[in-house]
């Protein structure tokens, strides 16, 4: 026999501990144990020897769930009073306490014995359950429960003497056998009224006594009461309690309907009528369908929210404003770092926030404000680097693509290099984007947050062959982001005459205009995001009239194209240039419009030519890679729009994929692409959620409340659809 004792100079044992103390001393061939307990938990289940003998506790004072998940062959006697949860998913053993329980007892048993020598709390009873290839689980109690006892109870015995329980008005509590489907009560003393789901018994049938003449002495022995005995076996004073049949509850009165007593019963203007105004309509509690039905389905892992599903940088934005719901302003301003280093300048200003556009709320009244959110992330510092790992890393171009690489490669240890062929940081961020759409000192903050890191750069230095070879040689591997720098060309008669898109905003961001549009007519060809900056910047630079065309319907985003339209610019599709001459640009289409000015907005291509040749390319110029960024040589990744035309957080989610999947192969580790299926449309139920809002919120810090949270509730619950909402949140019930 093991003697455990768990309290001793002041010191207390934790459950962890005296399992482990349990557990070895069961290796050593221990089959009983006394236990002076001291508050553990989960003392004697679920356990079983490995030669199959039985397993023997002996326990004072024990913490919850005495015996959860107990197996057969295992006896657990507590010297006292136990708390909740005693016998809690018993699967066979038996479980004896001489003196009170506490709530739950006997909670969800499925198997074994479980008696108490004393009064049972709350609940106890409710989820017993009986499987025919196992033995029916049995639950007895001297004295009697607290309320809500036997709640959905679907098999199994219970007995309840009542004994010493006469100052109670019924020995099973209030509201007892609610929901209760299955299994018997044998109780002895009063009663309370019972639901009518449930059918009360005033005499015994003769198995009945037998049952309880032959059960009561192996009770009252282990409990140490046998001088009970014929006090409690006088039959006359027993009831049964069963389940009705599906035939007896089909033949009850049906209660009235809700239709009814609104038409019947509901008095206008009674109570709270001053206050509550009921138009009678009736909003279901639990949807129908296909995903009704009969157990839930938790599918947090499976889906995601609208919101990060449409993020390219793969933000958790729920998780974001989740924080903010709980308070945690810092934390929610520091996890999008994690993600993107960019917040600010990109979040914040350039993007055109798909986050946004998915937003569930907007369907009810606006967008949550997760864009704007960024910008108070701009001064937060670098989050600390993991240790040096001695590994050196080469990131060729320095636009949001290449910083985004150079950022999650230096947060994970290893020494990174930029290389630059320009003489300043930033790419198109800071060149080609106007100063109207993005302020340059908040680009220029959170690249010294970048290069806080100790991320080296190289400026003026434009890579050839030769030099890629030798960064080839040095660095343990290499990110391509150079961009697309190469504007596409038109060849049409006149063409020779217009301006690149590209050329002309750089020029304007230098203050050195390629062109002088003020008082002209200005005809930009393209009407994507690029194009109506372009528009935006010559009205800007006095202009008399500006009009984008383009062969298809425009597929700029809906903030740059209001703000151009806004200004006057016209906007024709579709349009297929034919010449440019004598100050107008005619069309194949046969009209033509004043043109003074021509500026083409139709792209741009990297240039890679410096390349070796044995590197793959799309359509000659972008380079070819797999999902992770991954060229035909393993130590070359090639990222943002020297891969494909795309957004700046594209680019940036491009440059996280490559850091990641390039710090796992040189350091020996697996990274895995995973993503998130987006939450199907037909799950989400707005039902319930009212709008809160007459006009847009202006303070992203003050969002969390009416975020839905669709991924961690809709979803969780996607079999059930049985929840309760508010206008902010939903809980499962």
């Amino acid at each position: 026999m093991k003697h455990l004792t768990t309290y001793s100079n002041n010191q207390r044992l934790s459950t962890r501990e005296l399992l482990q103390q349990i557990y070895a001393a069961m290796e050593a061939g221990e089959t009983e144990f006394v236990i002076d307990a001291s508050g553990q938990h989960n003392i004697g289940g679920p356990l079983w020897d490995k030669a199959g003998r039985p397993l023997r506790f002996t326990v004072r004072n024990p913490g919850q769930r005495v015996g959860s998940m107990g197996m057969p062959g295992t006896e657990i006697v507590v010297e006292g009073p136990a708390p909740a949860d005693v016998g809690w998913l018993n699967a066979g053993a038996t479980i004896i306490v001489r003196g009170d329980s506490g709530d739950t007892t006997g909670h969800c048993a499925a198997d074994g014995v479980i008696y108490i020598g004393g009064r049972a709390g709350t609940r106890t009873g409710s989820l017993m359950k009986f499987d025919p290839a196992y033995t029916p689980p049995q639950l007895w109690i001297l004295k009697n429960t607290g309320s809500f006892p036997f709640e959905f109870m679907g098999g199994g015995i219970a007995v309840v003497c009542g004994y010493d329980s006469e100052e109670f008005d019924s020995v099973i509590g209030e509201r007892a056998c609610i929901g209760m489907v299955g299994g018997t009560i044998y109780v002895r003393g009063p009663i309370s009224q019972l639901p009518s789901n449930v059918k009360l018994i005033e005499s015994l049938e003769q198995e009945d006594s037998e049952f309880l003449r032959a059960g009561m002495p192996k009770f009252l022995k282990a409990i140490g009461r046998l001088d009970l005995l014929d006090t409690l076996l006088v039959r006359s004073e027993w009831r049964k309690i069963i389940a009705k049949s599906y035939d007896e509850l089909k033949a009850a009165p049906k209660p009235m309907s809700l239709g009814a007593f609104r038409a019947n019963r509901w008095i206008q203007g009674g109570l709270f009528g001053d206050v509550v105004q009921d138009n009678g309509e009736v909003v279901p509690l639990v949807a129908t369908g296909n995903y009704r039905a009969y157990s839930p389905v938790w599918n947090n892992a499976v889906f995601a929210a609208p919101c990060e599903y449409a993020c390219p940088s793969d933000i958790p934005t729920q998780d974001r404003i989740n924080l903010l719901r709980k308070g945690k302003i810092r934390e929610a301003l520091e996890l999008v770092l994690k993600y993107n280093p960019f917040p600010g300048s990109v979040c914040g200003a350039a993007c055109p926030n798909p986050c946004m556009t998915a937003c569930t709320r907007q369907a009810i009244d606006f967008a949550v404000l997760a864009g704007p959110l960024g910008k108070y992330s701009m001064d937060l510092p670098a989050p600390v680097a993991a240790p040096h790992t001695g590994k050196r890393f080469a990131v060729i171009g320095s636009g949001v693509g290449g910083l985004s690489a150079a950022w999650h490669l230096a947060l994970k240890g290893h020494m990174v290099t930029i290389f630059e062929k320009s003489h300043t940081l930033g790419g198109k961020m800071m060149h080609a984007i106007p100063h109207f759409r993005l302020q340059k000192e908040i680009v220029k903050t959170e690249i010294k947050r970048i290069l806080s890191l100790g991320v080296q750069v190289q400026l003026g230095m434009e890579v050839t062959r030769e030099i890629f070879e030798e960064i080839h040689d040095v660095y343990d591997g290499i990110v391509i982001a150079i961009g697309a720098h190469v504007p596409r060309r038109l060849t049409f008669e006149g063409s020779e005459r217009t301006y690149a898109a590209l050329d002309f905003l750089t020029s304007v961001n230098a203050g050195r205009p390629i062109v002088d549009v003020a008082g002209k007519a200005v005809v930009v060809i393209g009407a994507g995001d690029v194009g109506m900056d372009v528009c935006v910047t010559a009205w800007r630079m006095g202009a008399t009239s500006v009009t984008a065309v383009d062969i298809q319907q425009p597929q700029s985003n809906s903030r740059e194209r209001a703000e151009a339209m806004a200004m006057g610019t016209q906007v024709l599709y579709p349009r297929h240039v034919a010449r440019f001459a004598d100050g107008t640009l005619s069309f194949q289409e046969g009209d033509r419009v004043p043109a003074d000015v021509v500026i083409v907005a139709i792209g741009e291509m990297p240039d890679t030519r410096w390349l070796p040749e044995n590197y793959a390319r799309v359509k000659g110029s972008w380079v070819a890679v797999d999902e992770y960024g991954r060229t035909r040589d393993p130590k070359v990744f090639a990222i943002g729009d020297a891969v494909k035309p795309g957004l700046l957080t594209e680019a940036i989610g491009m440059g996280r994929i490559a850091a990641l999947a390039l710090n796992a192969q040189v350091m020996g580790e697996t990274f895995v692409l995973e993503r998130k299926k987006q939450i199907p449309q037909d799950r989400l139920k707005l039902i319930y959620f009212t709008p809160r809002l007459g006009q847009c919120p202006t303070d992203p810090l003050q969002e969390g409340e009416r975020c839905i949270s669709v991924a961690r509730v809709v979803i969780a619950i996607s079999a059930w659809r049985f929840v309760v909402r508010t206008p902010s949140r939903a809980t499962s019930i």
